[in-house]
């Protein structure tokens, strides 16, 4: 029988469990801070339903299942910001704003490599009901607070605005064909064929070198203040470059431009965005740790035009990121008792006392040497070693402070100095 997991699946050690879980509440913690609240959504939702919210492309990388009573298409998640979209959709009452935060996998199916995982964890979080570009700021004042309560301060925002290729599209009148082969030049940062692209097209010259240099323009605040005056004459663009502007200023007061870069030619993988997105890189670390945007169409194909932006992190990049440059920590467990009594009642009472106060305590139930168990107990991350015994008619109660420092007590003693704290 093969017990192998398929290609694109993996499991997590203990140590990588714990250091994941820990990562989650740490910036859980940080959204709570901000007034978001935490939804859970299901793990399974109709093809059709999460097609509608993602799009064609991305819905062909689904993993999907047959309801075998109704014979339902299903699929596993693959996005949680179309889940939530359907989820506002449907609520009878709503009050605006309305924030929200989620963790949890998702499935997206890719030709397996090395760690390009089919499963990955997300958290993130969704705020719904504003248009106004102060909220995109706030979405990326959360992610950056998050980041640093996790230690990680070499982080860059690649900050950009689809509005500027939608802008683009009405400009040259381009048909969803054309738009789409349009997008795939800069995608693709093919730079000669934008040129070509361009030869066919009775164009202005600022714009025409605009739209050639695409691919090119990555910069700080002074570009976006550059291409927002030399377009001025085109009315939609001017608007997009000012809106890039007025997030930035908003983000010199949480003290964060000095993160941001402007990518101008780098498009999203989602449809559903509509204003200002970015992305989320760690230097000299090759893959991206989050993602995010404005997405104001997204919930009006379920149910209402409700405007709305939001971000996901990718844990297990994030842990990855953590993991090789060795910034996390070992799970330290706090006491280890080893009984070596027949009762065993102290054991019992010891712990209980522990627990009450919040300690995490475990119990040695396998017989075997003493120090055998000791060495166990300090292998296995355990601060302190307790080891209860019976002398000359006394049962005596051995606190190990790691292995070389030893505190000796009767029972009755111990018990009172760990009752009174």
């Amino acid at each position: 029988m093969n017990i192998d997991l398929p290609d694109g699946i993996r499991a997590f050690s203990i140590r990588e469990s714990y250091n994941i879980d820990n990562l989650e509440k740490k910036i859980s913690d940080i959204f709570k801070l901000w007034g978001y609240e935490k939804i859970i959504l299901p793990t399974i939702e109709f093809y059709d339903v999460h097609k509608k919210g993602i799009g064609q492309e991305i819905a062909n990388q689904t993993f999907r299942i047959v309801d075998r009573y109704k014979g339902d298409i299903l699929t596993l998640r693959i996005d949680f910001t179309a889940q939530i979209a359907r989820y506002i959709a449907s609520l009878q009452k709503k009050e605006f704003p309305i924030r929200l935060f989620y963790t949890g996998n998702i499935f997206r199916y890719t030709i397996p490599k090395a760690d390009n995982l089919w499963e990955k964890r997300q958290i993130g979080i969704e705020f719904i009901g504003v248009s106004e570009i102060e909220a995109d700021a706030e979405i990326l004042a959360v992610a950056s607070q998050s980041l640093k309560s996790v230690e990680i301060k070499d982080y860059q925002i690649d900050i950009n605005n689809v509005e500027i290729f939608s802008s683009l599209k009405e400009i040259l009148n381009l048909d969803d064909t054309e738009f789409k082969i349009f997008m795939e030049y800069i995608k693709h940062r093919e730079i000669y064929n934008l040129k070509k692209f361009c030869l066919n097209k009775n164009l202005d010259n600022k714009l025409k070198d605009f739209i050639i240099n695409i691919p090119k323009y990555q910069g700080d605040i002074d570009l976006i203040i550059f291409l927002k005056n030399r377009l001025k004459d085109f009315n939609n663009l001017y608007k997009n470059f000012e809106d890039l502007e007025k997030i930035y200023n908003i983000l010199k007061e949480y003290d964060l431009t000095e993160k941001v870069v402007f990518d101008i030619g780098e498009p999203t993988e989602f449809s559903y965005y509509t204003g200002v997105v970015f992305e989320i890189f760690i230097k000299d670390f090759n893959k991206k740790i989050g993602q995010g945007g404005r997405y104001d169409s997204l919930i009006q194909k379920y149910n209402g035009k409700i405007p709305a932006t939001g971000f996901a992190f990718d844990l297990f990049n994030i842990y990855n990121y953590l993991e090789k440059n060795n910034k996390l920590k070992e799970n330290q467990k706090d006491y280890f008792i080893i009984d070596t009594t027949e009762d065993k009642k102290t054991a019992y009472k010891i712990a209980k006392i522990l627990r009450e106060k919040n300690f995490s305590v475990a119990r040695d139930i396998i017989k075997r040497d003493i120090n055998d168990s000791i060495n166990f107990a300090f292998n296995n991350h355990f601060k302190n070693v307790i080891v209860i015994t019976i002398e000359e008619n006394q049962k005596m109660v051995y606190i190990y402070r790691g292995k070389n420092k030893i505190e000796k007590y009767k029972e009755e003693e111990i018990l009172g100095i760990l009752e009174r704290g």
